[in-house]
């Protein structure tokens, strides 16, 4: 175990260190003593905020770096900076800490209802007119204002701050919080921030700009690091639909751009002549033949970019129908004008790691046409972060397999799987190869024989259980035949986050007589959510979620075998199997902690799936009434009868 003096010198912020933690913390040490990457695949429970930011923020402050923390959660925003007290309270450090959010939730106009892009747009236009007064108090010629440096002077008194209470302040003295924020950042030795930060390339140099610092004189440390790849491809991509060009339509012609109309009515003619030619385009080997297969085809850059030339030079359509966005956006803050605007932008990119995809889908309100630049490959912006970086740390519970995220991120460092630090006999983890969800053994028959199996597993565990799915449709045709006294909690496709807040506390409510959570992985509750001690006593996963076996992945499978050969494998199989480990994760969270978790799918047990598990305590059996029986010390309340399934 670590002593007390390398405790102290490592800043490790708690008492005792938990099994399998002093590990980390220590290849940690050593990957930034090395200048190296490390992909850290350490389970739940392990403490892997504690075991990187100790060693980490005590390298940088001996060595003049910065510490970019980054995570797509804001509760491990709360977990990071709570982490970040707890040390200088502990060792009396004197150092600087900012987090950061997303700039549109730390903006005091009343943009709530305004897309990302839309924000983005409206801040833009009204900050470059000097029409926003929180800015205006912040920066006068491009300097802080001499209040500005008064607050910024007030907030470093403070030491490490979470951003509700950055914002609290910069809002009570009628600053812009974001700006403040980068003014702090400036002078912070840590900061706390979203992936896009650092990985979005329009952002990461705008932000790096603002605050004077380079890559190279940064260490990155990645929470959640499963999340990365696809979050990296989708700030990479861009799409435009028919939808949103005839919403431009209508925009610019309400505020008198008739030619931009003209244009935008002419560019929505060209999606429809683009679908004209289309036949149903054929799947990947391997895909069910009875997958109902979309309308869509690959097409070239020339074959939109040749056609929009036809209407006018494609820059000079690009800077007018510009021009009309910002005009609308200081009339309505929002602009479908500017969207199409960014896709323009956008279509012009590379072609190598990436596809064009014109498709016609179906919508709410009918069907539509959308134009797609899907980016396929994220390791074109992710590898030469990480090779400039000084050290990165990426790190998460669900980083399985590590070399699929090596390959695929163009990492060059160590992997490294941690045992898991809870005892091994307060977890029963089972595989059942008794049903499936395959496609084409679908039908009422199987959806009432996962039902009765899910009956009889509930029927045995006491208190709140969440069975997970792998689609909504699939969770509603065998959920409501679940013959089951415990009470259903169905999760919604869209959630607010105060609706989120208001489910769980119901769902915990009925931790006595026992809820039911029905949702689905890579849903709202999937993961991200944190239900320990008896709130969760059983999780059940239903099925695999596999993507949807449309064009893009068949691009995506393409791709990745072409470049790695393991293009099955990269592109559809593992990235299911981490959302089934990822909706499992909710059960058990702490070492007091006592659950069970069920893999009802006889694929779980064929070869390719089977290697994606950790085989500590899995075992593969039908018998699941005796183990669930013996583990809670129960029998079934009711004589279940299912012969007739």
């Amino acid at each position: 175990m670590l002593s007390e003096d390398r405790k102290k010198e490592l800043l490790f912020p708690h008492a005792e260190v938990r099994n399998s933690q002093e590990e980390l913390i220590l290849d940690v040490e050593k990957t930034l003593q090395e200048k190296s990457q490390l992909l850290a695949n350490a389970p739940t429970g392990l403490g892997k905020t504690s075991s990187a930011l100790g060693p980490v923020l005590n390298y940088a402050l001996k060595n003049d770096l910065k510490v970019w923390f980054l995570t797509n959660r804001h509760t491990q925003h709360r977990l990071a900076i709570d982490t970040l007290k707890q040390i200088q309270e502990k060792f009396g450090l004197k150092f600087s800490c900012v987090d950061l959010i997303g700039k549109k939730w730390m903006c005091n106009q009343e943009v709530k209802d305004l897309y990302s892009q839309e924000f983005n747009e409206f801040c833009k236009s009204i900050t470059e007119k000097k029409e926003c007064e929180f800015m205006n108090k912040i920066k006068e010629k491009n300097k802080l204002t001499v209040e500005a440096k008064l607050l910024l002077e007030k907030l470093q008194a403070k030491g490490v701050l979470h951003n509700e209470e950055i914002i609290e302040i910069c809002q009570e003295e009628g600053f812009c919080s974001y700006e403040m924020s980068l003014a702090l950042a400036k002078k912070s030795s840590v900061i706390v921030g979203d992936y896009y930060y650092v990985f979005n390339p329009f952002i990461q140099d705008k932000i790096f700009g603002k605050i004077g610092h380079d890559l190279e004189k940064t260490i990155l440390v990645v929470d959640e690091a499963h999340n990365l790849p696809n979050r990296v491809v989708e700030m990479l991509s861009n799409i435009l639909t028919s939808n949103m060009l005839k919403n431009s339509v209508s925009e610019a012609r309400k505020f008198g751009f008739f030619d931009v109309a003209d244009y935008l009515s002419k560019m929505k003619q060209i999606l429809e002549e683009l679908k004209e030619g289309q036949r149903q385009s054929s799947l990947n080997e391997g895909f069910s033949s009875n997958q109902k297969k979309e309308k869509e085809r690959k097409v070239t850059k020339n074959d939109f970019l040749e056609e929009v030339k036809e209407i006018a030079d494609y820059e000079t359509l690009t800077n007018e129908l510009e021009i009309a966005a910002d005009d609308i956006r200081k009339k309505k803050k929002r602009s479908f004008v500017g969207g199409v605007v960014s896709f323009l932008e956008a279509w012009t990119g590379e072609d190598e790691g990436y596809t064009r995809i014109i498709a016609e889908k179906e919508g709410r309100f009918g069907n539509y046409i959308s134009l797609s630049y899907y980016c396929l490959d994220p390791s074109l912006i992710t590898k030469k972060i990480f090779d400039q970086v000084h050290s990165t740390i990426l790190m998460s519970g669900t980083l399985n397999p590590t070399f699929m995220y090596k390959d695929i991120l163009g990492m060059k460092g160590t992997e490294k799987d941690y045992p898991n630090p809870f005892p091994v006999e307060n977890k029963l983890t089972l595989i059942v190869p008794e049903t499936t969800t395959k496609y084409n053994l679908r039908g009422e028959a199987m959806y009432q024989k996962i039902a009765n199996k899910c009956t009889e597993m509930l029927d045995l565990i006491p208190g709140n259980c969440a069975i997970f799915f792998p689609s909504y449709y699939l969770r509603d045709q065998i959920g409501y035949k679940i013959r089951e006294g415990k009470k259903k909690f169905w999760e919604k496709s869209e959630m607010s986050k105060e609706e989120k807040e208001g489910f769980l506390e119901e769902f915990k409510r009925e931790k006595e007589t026992g809820g039911l959570l029905l949702g689905v992985m890579g849903g709202n509750f999937g993961e991200g959510v944190d239900l320990p001690g008896d709130l969760l006593q059983g999780v059940i996963i239903v099925g695999v979620p596999l993507g949807t076996p449309d064009l893009k992945t068949k691009e995506i499978i393409k791709y990745f075998d072409g470049k790695f050969g393991k293009g099955w494998d990269y592109g559809y199989l593992f990235p299911a199997m981490n959302k089934c480990l990822q909706s499992s994760g909710r059960c058990i969270r702490s070492a007091e902690d006592r659950g069970v978790v069920i893999y009802l799918d006889e694929r779980f047990a064929w070869q390719n799936y089977y290697c994606c598990f950790p085989k500590e305590g899995l075992i593969v059996t039908k018998e699941y009434q005796k183990f669930l029986g013996e583990f809670f010390d129960t029998k079934p309340q009711i004589p279940w009868s299912f012969e007739t399934a």
